[in-house]
């Protein structure tokens, strides 16, 4: 336990340290978010992610070890029950009535109003979220938002939210969509997971895919494009919305900085005329990144075809001049079939193959080592899931980048709740038929594809990773 304490106040200290230097206070978690602050600008700073990196592995360990294990398994056990609450405070746009509200607060009674709900209920809603530090209870049925609430904010009035409902989540209302989606598709698909197993232990039936009778032979993303699931679909996009002109932290479930994109793989080594291909790149944030940089490089994003027809209005509105210089170009691909451009400087695949199982990720990766030549590099975003074993996997020795700082001890060697986030997703991707990976699965699919990985580049305080390859 002291150790645990002394790894706290250490992180601590650090953190007081630097809020000191900056002469700004630590962001109070009482009041509501403001990402343009300047205590939130400190917080992103490498020093302030790894000593609260620490706090949140050692707080989380520490009352683990206090906690009685009865206790501790019912709390984990009814972890569903606050994502349905969150669904449900975000449909009924609580978040934004209290923002109008002020910091004074609102009665249970005056926020139920205008969706009509029961207001009793609201309220048992909303304490079993404040216990847990969303939303504050300021006095007996009175509440208000707090950093953590404020996050779900939709950001804009909530008198349009109620009377444009089919628009609630357009803008800026990523984690809204995320969080929505959380309680709905995905807690109706949560109890099949035992259900799926049973039925197929190999693991490769989706409980998704048995919640909602989908076909075995359909991608759950092409029942997703059905004409009746275009209210699903819509919100889906939204979650997983990450917008190349501004700082993405915060944006979608996959965190990681726009600047990302050019500060890991060398994007200067491609010559000028260079081709980048940017499969499965929806609307084309990924290259349209590189371009704004690279001004000489060629793109081709490549997507199917009603997501590429967005994709071109999305680069007249943010890159113009690479659309009249013929410097992009509009790609309808299935990327299940053979690869039409045979010579690329670098395919670039972003949080496409988390997507889709090792069989299903080899065959997308054979056919882009199938139309590579000699000197085409494969560039692979996703994050990728830290081991918890002390010793790291053999098939990894030699790969540059792919051995990451331990934590120290008593700490989980991974860090524990600190990164507990990548595995949620993982199983999250489960129910979509798709898996995050290890540093060593990368290796093995890139290497049953034909490719051989080189090195993985990284960023302190961002999960996403470049997994580089080249052809084996």
């Amino acid at each position: 336990l002291r150790q645990l304490l002394t790894l706290l106040s250490s992180a601590v200290d650090t953190l007081e340290g630097i809020y000191t230097k900056e002469n700004t206070p630590f962001p109070s978690l009482d009041k509501p978010w403001n990402p343009r602050d300047l205590s939130e600008a400190v917080a992103k700073q490498p020093e302030v992610v790894q000593a609260k990196l620490t706090i949140v592995a050692a707080a989380e360990q520490l009352m683990a070890t206090v906690r009685d294990p009865y206790a501790a398994m019912l709390r984990f056990g009814d972890g569903v029950l606050l994502v349905a609450c969150l669904r449900t405070v975000s449909e009924l746009n609580v978040v934004e009535i209290l923002r109008e509200a002020g910091s004074q607060g609102l009665h249970v009674k005056e926020i139920a109003a205008p969706s009509k709900v029961n207001p009793d209920l609201l309220a048992r809603m909303l304490r079993a979220l404040a216990t847990n530090h969303i939303f504050l209870e300021v006095a007996s049925n009175v509440f208000t938002n707090n950093r953590i609430s404020s996050s779900l904010d939709k950001g804009k009035p909530s008198a349009e939210l109620f009377a444009k409902p089919e628009e609630r989540l357009k803008g800026n209302a990523t984690l809204a969509a995320v969080l929505e989606m959380f309680g709905d598709d995905l807690a109706k698909s949560y109890s099949y997971l035992a259900d799926s197993i049973h039925a197929d232990p190999t693991g490769s039936t989706s409980p998704m895919a048995l919640a909602f009778n989908i076909p075995a032979d359909e991608p759950i993303f092409h029942w997703m494009m059905r004409p009746e699931n275009q209210k699903r679909t819509q919100r889906f996009d939204v979650a997983m919305h990450s917008d190349s002109s501004r700082d993405i932290e915060s944006g979608g479930i996959f965190k990681g900085p726009i600047i990302f994109f050019l500060l890991c793989f060398d994007w200067s080594t491609i010559p000028n005329g260079g081709i980048i291909v940017d499969v499965g790149g929806g609307l084309g944030g990924n290259g349209l990144a590189i371009a704004k940089k690279y001004s000489t490089l060629r793109v081709v994003n490549q997507d199917i075809g009603g997501v590429v027809e967005k994709s071109k209005a999305h680069w007249k509105e943010h890159l113009p001049s690479h659309v009249e210089k013929g410097l992009v170009e509009f790609q309808s691909h299935d990327f299940f079939t053979p690869q039409p451009v045979a010579n690329a400087s670098a395919f670039l695949l972003r949080h496409v193959t988390h997507d889709w199982t090792d069989p299903q990720t080899v065959k997308i990766l054979r056919h882009l080592r199938d139309a590579a030549t000699p000197n085409t590099h494969l560039v692979v975003i996703e994050g990728i899931i830290p081991s918890i074993a002390e010793e790291s996997s053999t098939e990894v020795k030699g790969v540059e980048g792919a051995e990451t700082e331990r934590a120290p001890k008593p700490l989980l060697p991974n860090w524990g709740a600190g990164v507990s986030g990548i595995y949620s997703r993982d199983m999250l991707l489960h129910f979509l038929g798709g898996k995050e990976r290890t540093a060593a699965n990368f290796v093995e699919v890139f290497k049953e594809a034909g490719w051989k990985v080189v090195r993985i580049h990284r960023i302190e305080g961002v999960e996403q990773c470049h997994v580089v390859g080249v052809p084996a």
